[in-house]
């Protein structure tokens, strides 16, 4: 029985990790999260502690500050303050929530971030993983991007931080001709998450 599931397991995240990008029906939700797990292995390699997602900062903020890219068709960073400013106190009663046996001691206020803009590049990417590994490593190149999130949110132990992040498609207008922009941006808590017994 245990080889069964463990084969049903294998069989299922290789089905994922293999998917077929659909520009057509682009799945956000799958991509963004090969983006936190990518970023959350990179930080495990160098020693850093792993990332806490936050399902609120997702929909409230990496969501927001994505779409803002979208419609400008730039890599930057649009300012977020208002949005984060009203989703902090729901960020932090998300996370209590996940860790009830500690004191979460949190403000959400700030952040650090990182984004960019790509096009559809078939001979780098034709999966939804491949995607995920191709923007981080893009993040990688640049030493600032690659610092932030590679230590952002690691001040020594029991802290660690909450973080998102969202890729969107949307035009990408280019010497007169419009290709399938891929803008990307990853958001994460400037004021670190410290758990307490």
């Amino acid at each position: 029985m245990k080889k069964l599931i463990t084969i049903l397991l294998l069989l299922i995240s290789s089905i994922t990790y293999s998917q077929v990008i659909d520009y057509n029906s682009f799945d956000n939700h799958l991509v963004d999260s090969l983006v936190f797990v990518e970023i959350n292995n990179y930080r495990t390699e160098t020693g850093t502690p792993e990332l806490i997602y936050s399902e609120v900062l997702h929909n409230g903020l990496s969501k927001y500050i994505t779409s803002v890219l979208v419609k400008q068709q730039s890599a930057g960073h649009p300012d977020g303050e208002e949005v984060i400013n009203k989703i902090g106190s729901e960020v932090c009663s998300e996370i209590q929530s996940q860790f009830p046996n500690k004191k979460v001691l949190c403000e959400i206020d700030s952040y650090y971030e990182v984004s960019l803009k790509t096009s559809k590049k078939p001979q780098l990417f034709t999966t939804y993983q491949e995607l995920a590994v191709y923007l981080v490593g893009l993040w990688k190149t640049s030493s600032g991007h690659d610092w932030l999130i590679k230590y952002c949110a690691s001040r020594g132990e029991g802290v660690t931080g909450i973080a998102s992040g969202s890729v969107q498609l949307g035009d990408y207008d280019y010497k007169g001709k419009t290709y399938i922009g891929i803008y990307a941006s990853f958001q994460i808590n400037r004021n670190s998450l410290r758990l307490k017994n």
